[in-house]
């Protein structure tokens, strides 16, 4: 695969399997920023920049076996396989906090908000 426009077809679909939670994460973004200053808000922006981070540093951590196919460094992929699979690891952990970060400001919200009169 010395072809480069086939490493940037690989790149694009790569690219592209991500994006509906990248525009998931940048909608709650807005939605979020259009609260009031709080803990909870804080928290919860804290929970999807996580959220974001953890996806294009999934994206790039992919790139680089793709990269290294492309130049025809075989042997290498043993080695940087086992890497790889600890930096997801990491970035699941890491993704894993973002979402109980996001779930407990929406509890806290939740549990915050005035019980209507019965």
């Amino acid at each position: 695969m010395n072809d480069p426009a086939a490493l940037l077809i690989s790149v694009l679909t790569s690219a592209a399997f991500r994006l509906p939670i990248l525009i998931a994460v940048s909608v709650s973004f807005v939605w979020v920023l259009g609260t009031p200053r709080s803990q909870v808000r804080s928290v919860a922006v804290l929970g999807l920049s996580l959220m974001a981070a953890t996806t294009l540093l999934g994206l790039f951590a992919n790139l680089v076996p793709q990269v290294m196919v492309a130049q025809g460094a075989y042997e290498s992929l043993t080695g940087i396989s086992r890497l790889m699979g600890w930096i997801h690891f990491a970035l699941n952990l890491v993704e894993a906090l973002a979402l109980v970060l996001v779930v407990w400001a929406l509890t806290r919200s939740l549990r915050d908000r005035a019980l209507p009169p019965v």
